[in-house]
């Protein structure tokens, strides 16, 4: 069966629609993959409704024709932001490449103090990159929206800008099972809950941000850090005995709090 791409779009999209896709995917379906006037893909729109669509014109911009909506199957409403201590070289591609495969939210790369990149001059090329990457690996997975990716920033000031509830990944202390730890957090007495009877998977309203999971790097995090952390009101947790690089980390342990709240598995 040929394989069908997904390209993205930022509007929403209704059947008999036509649609320009946008200068770097015009390039990417011309010029890599060859598509002509005829060929079918698949276009996801700004709110993560997916069509099927045709190839219309093929000159300059690439002109899609919208047809039918494509079902989705129902999955959780839980969206998670990974907050990822950068890794040195370019280990940062893998991450960004495989939490937007598994349907990740958002990333927010950030500088620690054990952190063995540091900022350099003209790093929104590779800001860039990764934008490219997660919108590529939503399309090769399907996925109905392009995971965020924000630009790095010290992980106090990504702090400042969050609200919400957020476990931390740490091997410095003694914490709960990673799973158990990230559902707790979920059922907070004092968080606003659709239903008091809810799952922790149904409790919040789809769209929602309610989670962010903070992946340190492989150095551990400072003492000052810790201390930042818990008077955020962190929650810490645990993979156990397993060892892990930074960059595997973060994939598992997205993958386990995501399966645990309903959006995986």
């Amino acid at each position: 069966m040929k394989h069908i791409h997904r390209f993205f779009s930022d509007e929403s999209l209704s059947p008999g629609q036509t649609v320009s896709l946008s200068s770097d995917d015009s390039f990417h379906a011309a010029r890599v993959l060859r598509l002509s006037a005829g060929d079918r893909l698949e276009l996801a729109g700004g709110d993560g409704r997916a069509f099927e669509a045709a190839v219309t014109r093929v000159d300059g911009s690439v002109e899609l024709l919208v047809g039918d909506e494509i079902p989705t199957a129902p999955g959780g409403t839980l969206a998670l932001t990974v907050v990822q201590a950068m890794p040195r070289g370019k280990k940062m591609d893998l991450v960004v490449e495989k939490l937007s495969e598994i349907g990740v939210a958002a990333l927010a790369p950030v500088y620690t103090d054990m952190s063995v990149a540091r900022p350099k001059a003209g790093g929104g090329e590779k800001f860039e990159r990764w934008r490219r990457i997660a919108r590529s690996s939503a399309g090769q997975s399907k996925r109905g929206t392009v995971m965020a990716v924000a630009e790095p920033v010290p992980l106090g000031g990504w702090l400042e800008s969050w609200d919400g509830p957020l476990v931390v990944l740490a091997t410095e202390i003694e914490a709960a099972p990673l799973g158990e730890a990230a559902q707790e957090l979920m059922v907070t007495p004092g968080r606003q809950v659709r239903d008091a009877g809810a799952t922790s998977a149904e409790a919040f309203e789809p769209g929602e941000p309610p989670l962010a999971l903070v992946v340190g790097p492989e150095a551990g995090f400072s003492e000052a850090e810790i201390s930042m952390l818990r008077e955020h009101g962190s929650g810490f947790a645990s993979l156990g005995r397993q060892v892990l690089r930074t960059e595997t980390a973060a994939l598992v342990s997205a993958a386990i709090v995501m399966h645990r709240l309903g959006n995986l598995g």
